[in-house]
């Protein structure tokens, strides 16, 4: 029986991990475990061939209606977040993000710009560590789900850490821990940690992509699918 966005959201709220096992393997590398995972979706190649691409998707939330998004990135760190066809977004170019609307462009405060500004790097974190300033470290295996995940800890040179949690036996991506942020009285500081949880991989333009992912923080939980993701070369 296939599983409704409700279900897919109260299932997340579940599987939300406590203290997990873990254990270190002494003959694993961070860069071993990473390496096989851009292998898995398709290589460096085929990830460094995409000039741009666009991901058009509906976000499910518990208490209003499903709405649609769009997101499209160009090379190398370009940005832009939105309603199809809507006249405000949100920019990132570079270090630097802001709302922009019909009456102009408001700048977005810096720990909001510097985590945009991970997400529009097309190639992400994991392409070219060190030349980003990006440390990986190893941490061992998690049992997760009735599967074996490789731990890697992506450390940025301001400090922030992003957690992945590899599948031993794919390489895929299946979890993923990163910082929030939250605006309370006009100021940003640091919130609860968001968790991912990526399902439905797809290929398109010989890339696998999730087609369908999981957010949950201490204090929400959302389900995004994808309805269309296009590449360009």
């Amino acid at each position: 029986m296939a599983l409704t966005a409700c279900s897919y959201l109260l299932i997340a709220a579940f599987w939300l991990p406590t203290s997990p096992h873990s254990s270190v393997k002494a003959d694993t590398s961070a860069e071993e475990i990473v390496a096989a995972y851009i292998e898995a979706i398709g290589g460096v190649d085929a990830l460094k061939a995409v000039a741009g691409k666009r991901m058009t998707y509906r976000v499910h939330m518990f208490g209003r209606e499903p709405y649609l998004m769009e997101r499209t990135w160009t090379r190398p760190n370009s940005m832009q977040t939105g309603s199809p066809g809507a006249t405000a977004y949100t920019l990132t170019e570079g270090e630097r993000s802001w709302r922009v609307t019909p009456e102009g462009r408001q700048e977005l405060p810096s720990l909001v710009a510097q985590s945009l500004a991970r997400q529009a790097d097309i190639d992400g974190p994991l392409v070219d560590p060190a030349d980003k300033g990006v440390t990986l470290s190893y941490s061992g295996v998690v049992r997760y789900d009735m599967a074996d995940l490789h731990q890697v800890t992506a450390t940025f040179s301001d400090g922030v850490q992003w957690q992945y949690f590899f599948d031993a036996s794919t390489g895929l991506l299946r979890r993923m821990t990163q910082p929030s942020f939250m605006m309370l009285n006009d100021q940003i500081s640091r919130g609860p940690d968001a968790h991912y949880f990526y399902y439905d991989y797809r290929a398109v333009g010989g890339v696998l992509y999730p087609h369908l992912w999981i957010q949950s923080t201490d204090d929400h939980t959302h389900l995004f699918v994808v309805e269309d993701m296009q590449i360009r070369e």
